[in-house]
C-alpha cells in the first residue's frame, strides 16, 4: 500500500501555472484621444503611460500570426506576453497611438472599418493605414460598415465580410485573416461564415483573458477605458 501525501495548494498552484501559459491578455482599445476622458476615448497621457509600462518591465507584443500560431498549435505564452488591439481605426489612433507604439517598438493590430477608410477625417485613410502597416501595426477587419452581423441576412453577411477582407487585402497586399465584432455582436451562423470567407480567427467584446478554450472565433478581451489609470492597468495584467 501506497500512500501519497499531497500538500494543501499544490495541485491549485500547478493548474494555476498551466492555466497561466495557455492564456494571454489581448487589450482592446478605441479612441486614444489628446486629453478628452470616456468609457471609449482613452486620454493619450493615459496610453503613454501604460505603454511606458509595458516596455519598462519586459512585455512582449504579439502579432495576431504569433497569436494564432500560439493558439493552433497548443504552445504556451512566455511570461509577459500581451496583445494589443484597437477596434474602429480612428484617425487618432495614428496622431496619438502610432508614435508611442513607434517609439516603444511595440506592436498592435488596428480593425478598421473599410467604408469608413475614405471620406471621413475621423477615420484613417489609406496612407496612414500603409504607413502604420510597415512600422509594426497589422490591419484587419471590422467589417465594411459596422454592422451587427448576427442581424444581417446570410447573403449581406457574406457580402460584408468578403468586401472588407478585400479591400484591406487590395490596399496593403496582405492576407486579411482576422476580425473582431462589430458591438461584440455573432452568432454560430456568424462563424459559420467567417470560415467560408477565408477568416481564422476572430475577437469579441467579452471580457476576460483569452485562451484556446474560447474557441479561435470568440476570444476575450481586456477592455481598457478613459477610466483605466496605471494602477488598475496593472491589476488588469496581474489579473
Amino acid at each position: 500500500l501506497i500512500i501519497v501525501f499531497v500538500l494543501p495548494g499544490i495541485l491549485n498552484q500547478s493548474h494555476s501555472k498551466s492555466e497561466k501559459e495557455s492564456s494571454i491578455p489581448i487589450f482592446m482599445y478605441h479612441s486614444i484621444s489628446e486629453n478628452e476622458k470616456g468609457l471609449f476615448k482613452v486620454p493619450e497621457d493615459n496610453f503613454y503611460k501604460q505603454m511606458k509600462y509595458l516596455k519598462d518591465n519586459g512585455y512582449n507584443t504579439l502579432s495576431l500570426d504569433e497569436l494564432y500560431d500560439h493558439l493552433t498549435n497548443n504552445i504556451p505564452f512566455l511570461d509577459k506576453s500581451v496583445v494589443i488591439t484597437f477596434d474602429d481605426g480612428y484617425s487618432d489612433n495614428y496622431k496619438n497611438a502610432y508614435p508611442i507604439l513607434k517609439e516603444f517598438g511595440l506592436r498592435a493590430t488596428i480593425f478598421t472599418i473599410t467604408d469608413y477608410i475614405e471620406g471621413s477625417s475621423y477615420f484613417m485613410n489609406s496612407d496612414q493605414l500603409k504607413e502604420v502597416a510597415l512600422n509594426g501595426i497589422d490591419i484587419e477587419s471590422h467589417t465594411t460598415n459596422h454592422s451587427k452581423l448576427d442581424k444581417l441576412s446570410k447573403e449581406d453577411r457574406a457580402r460584408n465580410l468578403r468586401e472588407s477582407k478585400n479591400t484591406i487585402e487590395k490596399l496593403l497586399d496582405k492576407e486579411v485573416k482576422y476580425i473582431a465584432y462589430p458591438f461584440g455582436k455573432y452568432n454560430k451562423e456568424v462563424i459559420e461564415d467567417l470560415k467560408e470567407e477565408g477568416y481564422k480567427m476572430a475577437f469579441t467584446t467579452k471580457r476576460g483573458i483569452a485562451n484556446s478554450n474560447n474557441g479561435l472565433y470568440e476570444l476575450k478581451r481586456v477592455f481598457i477605458s478613459g477610466y483605466t489609470n496605471i494602477k488598475k492597468f496593472k491589476r488588469k495584467i496581474e489579473n
